[in-house]
């Protein structure tokens, strides 16, 4: 598999809120139409608090998402195609491109509760 994780804060002009309306409603619809994309999840944080182990402090971003496609490949040619095209777009309104964190990563599940 070949998954990418971006981590990212919202455009400072949008409040939280409307982010998280726009990051669910809007951009998600547009992702989940990539060509040869096999898992796509979402992930907003939330304000810490007890049980969150090791963390201390403020969210310095607002969510983080992850694509999974079956190869570098089929990655490849979702981010160039035309709902690629349509996605950057879409990103462009509502996340910080300046200080987004851009992750290569290689999901490995390590436990599910059944």
């Amino acid at each position: 598999m070949h998954s990418i994780m971006y981590v990212f804060k919202r455009k400072p002009e949008l409040t939280l809120e409307e982010f998280y309306y726009h990051y669910e409603h809007i951009h998600a619809p547009i992702a989940k139409r990539l060509p040869k994309l096999v898992e796509y999840r979402q992930h907003q944080t939330r304000l810490a608090g007890k049980g969150d182990g090791f963390y201390a402090g403020e969210n310095r971003y607002d969510a983080a998402s992850v694509y999974t496609f079956e190869n570098a490949e089929d990655a490849e040619m979702a981010w160039l195609s035309s709902v690629g095209d349509e996605l950057e777009e879409d990103t462009a309104k509502l996340i910080d491109t300046k200080t987004m964190i851009t992750l290569p990563v290689t999901v490995r599940k390590v436990f599910t509760l059944e």
